[in-house]
């Protein structure tokens, strides 16, 4: 097991589900863990938890909006004020809508949080990761990929075809497969590497705020088949502390490298993310 003693871990929204179960389980390994936010009375309760179950482990909590751009930028720059490196980077912040509604960049909310957050967040900590030392990336994807069999070049936003979003959020998780493994090889001459984890169907706050999914009545009916916060984190926990074995650009469900679409390995396509994400947050990445 890897030793995370002392080492510096960074979780993108972890008040709550995977993110959660992740931050506190990581904790007990007594790394200086830092975790973002939205709302504030969930992170003092997260601190709180991680206290009383390892008051010995260091831990930040800064606020981070993942929908704004100037949010992420400023939340980076209190982070890497916070720490000298970064071991571990989690990008675990997510949601799902049924609605269309764009960020206040003008960007649709789904694609905004769940891929550029990602992007624009992991690229702004990246000095901080590189080194002599091993360090680790874990992009929290999903199943939720194959909904789409390849990225909306035409209408990225699906503005004029959203419909309840089960499609756009699948090209978000798509994104983030794509961004893993592209992001891998530009850090291969890295001592990084870069991975992506398919949680399973979590019982967790996850598009709550929407009325259509996740009424009380359907999530009463689906909760059995739900699995554990903490049974969705396994795979987060194992990849930040499995032994060093160079595995890098994967994709893996339960802890174990799994098989992904074959489009979220074109490298053509992922090039091309890149670019139009870069071009979406106005900042060009020489990595």
């Amino acid at each position: 097991m890897w030793d995370l003693k002392n080492k510096t871990v960074v979780i993108s929204g972890a008040t709550n589900g995977i993110g959660k179960a992740a931050a506190i389980e990581l904790s007990k390994e007594y790394p200086k863990l830092i975790f973002t936010y939205r709302n504030e009375s969930l992170a003092k309760g997260l601190l709180g938890e991680i206290k009383d179950s390892s008051p010995d482990t260091q831990v930040h909590s800064v606020y981070c909006d993942f929908s704004n751009q100037d949010s992420i930028k400023k939340c980076t720059e209190e982070i890497n004020g916070l720490c000298e490196s970064i071991d571990v980077l989690v990008n675990n912040a997510g949601v799902v809508n049924t609605s269309y509604h764009e960020t206040s960049d003008g960007i649709e909310n789904t694609f905004a949080v769940n891929h550029l957050g990602y992007f624009l967040f992991t690229n702004l900590l990246l000095h901080k990761l590189k080194g002599e030392n091993e360090t680790r990336i874990i992009n929290v994807s999903s199943a939720a990929h194959s909904f789409v069999k390849e990225m909306q070049w035409g209408d990225i936003n699906f503005k004029n075809n959203f419909k309840q979003g089960l499609r756009c959020y699948g090209q978000s998780k798509l994104a983030n497969l794509l961004f893993t493994r592209y992001l891998a090889i530009k850090l291969s001459t890295e001592n990084i590497t870069v991975n992506a984890i398919h949680p399973g169907g979590v019982n967790t706050s996850l598009g709550s705020q929407n009325k259509v999914w996740y009424s009380k009545p359907l999530r009463l009916i689906l909760r059995p088949f739900f699995r554990s916060p903490l049974k969705g984190a396994e795979s987060i926990i194992y990849l930040a502390t499995k032994q060093d074995d160079g595995v890098t650009g994967e994709y893996f469900v339960d802890s174990k490298i799994h098989k992904s679409s074959s489009y979220s390995k074109n490298l053509e396509e992922a090039h091309k993310l890149w670019s139009l994400s870069e071009e979406m947050v106005g900042q060009t990445f020489d990595l």
